[in-house]
């Protein structure tokens, strides 16, 4: 049997100027709130088994955020720590929670105040009536026109779109959620005006067609974006875009039903600690340097800002030492791996493609945040290339582990 919640929607918007995660070029506090950083909370339960997954607009949640969120729960309501998904849809326009940067420090206040309301949040969904579903209705097809790989239009881009809607007996919506994969960042550096950005925008286009507030998770999006498909990078940009891209939802025909049922849960911590090559990086670093003091287009030198940004952080920083907690949730017919991490689109459809259930999807972002998982092909050429922590050949190591996972599951 399946029940499930309506969604809760809890506002998380600071009410005093914060940083603004997501860009180097941008180095002071907001100025404005475009629109209300949310957070969508929605409680799922299969045979008897509790879910409870969350969706926020904001770039990232670290770990330590996620285990005190994890544990109250836990302690609250005894529902299994891996059951629940605490992500971020990974908007480059929301304030800053967490922070590698002493310049650019995080609020604690607010920071703090976030814990406390999504607790709130979670408790009152977990307290609300769970709806019996009579039908699992998933929709998939391929957004066309919008965004795609971000290093080069020909490269591999996953642009599909996943839709599972939970049906009650008279066929109507009681909560929906829909997954995609593609960084939210529609909107300019330069502006310091607060918003969820593009996936907060497509949830709240889709409430029309879905009649619910649906939950809206970011996939393997490490190397998707819309930066070679935009027209603008203004909010009427965000706005045409968003609206485009839920048009297109609507009229997905790819359908059928899902049976949810003997719910399994599977994790793994793949850990990865070494000392970078900090002679190779300065050398780096000084190209960089070089290419920013000839370069003129905005998006090459934005690009270059960012990768000299993320030099200096791995030099300063030194040893790296990355836990990747990896959780693969089966209900017989839907398999969702959940990953904290930025895994590009070529390593998503090797997961999906692998996985034996009628419906599966990458849900990225979640319960901690590792940066980018990017394969070995790609080291030294794009943006995802040059800012992965990991060295090169782990990503594939790591993608076969979770592979492996969903093969035994």
């Amino acid at each position: 049997m399946v029940k499930v919640t309506t969604t809760t929607t809890v506002n998380i918007t600071p009410d005093h100027p914060t940083y603004i995660a997501g860009h180097a070029m941008r180095t002071e506090k907001f100025k404005g709130v475009h629109d209300e950083i949310e957070a969508t909370c929605l409680g799922l339960e299969v045979d008897g088994k509790r879910f409870l997954w969350i969706e926020a607009d904001i770039s990232n949640f670290d770990s330590n955020f996620v285990r005190l969120f994890k544990y109250h729960l836990v302690e609250y309501d005894h529902i299994p720590y891996d059951h629940i998904i605490l992500s971020a849809d990974h908007s480059h326009s929301a304030p800053l929670l967490l922070t590698r940067n002493p310049e650019m420090p995080h609020d604690d206040g607010w920071r703090k105040e976030v814990l406390e309301k999504l607790i709130r949040g979670a408790e009152e969904t977990l307290n609300k009536e769970f709806h019996e579903v009579a039908r699992v209705q998933y929709t998939t097809g391929e957004s066309q026109g919008y965004y795609g790989n971000r290093n080069a239009r020909d490269k591999y881009g996953d642009t599909q779109i996943v839709v599972i809607e939970f049906k009650d007996a008279a066929e109507k919506t009681i909560s929906a959620l829909v997954n995609m994969s593609c960084h939210s960042t529609v909107l300019s550096p330069e502006e310091y005006q607060i918003s969820g950005d593009l996936l907060a925008a497509v949830r709240r286009e889709l409430i029309p067609y879905l009649n619910v507030t649906p939950l809206v998770c970011n996939g393997n999006a490490g190397d998707m974006s819309n930066r070679l498909y935009r027209q603008n990078n203004d909010f009427a940009e965000l706005k045409r875009v968003s609206r485009g891209i839920a048009e297109q939802i609507s009229q997905f025909t790819q359908t059928c039903d899902l049976e949810l049922a003997k719910p399994e849960v599977r994790s793994f911590v793949y850990k990865v600690e070494y000392d970078p090559d900090i002679a190779v990086l300065k050398a780096r670093l000084a190209q960089s340097k070089a290419k920013l003091k000839q370069a003129e287009a905005y998006d090459e030198r934005k690009w270059l800002i960012s990768e000299i940004n993320g030099f200096e952080r791995k030099i300063k920083a030194g040893h790296v030492k990355l836990e990747l907690e990896t959780t693969i949730i089966r209900m017989q017919d839907l398999e969702i791996v959940v990953l904290p991490c930025e895994l590009v689109s070529a390593f998503g459809r090797q997961i999906k493609k692998s996985s034996q259930a009628k419906a599966c999807f990458v849900w990225g972002y979640a319960n901690g945040q590792n940066g980018y998982v990017v394969e070995a092909s790609e080291f030294g050429g794009g943006h995802d290339g040059i800012s992965t922590q990991m060295p090169k050949g782990k990503a594939e190591e790591y993608v076969a582990l979770i592979i492996q996972n969903l093969f035994d599951n």
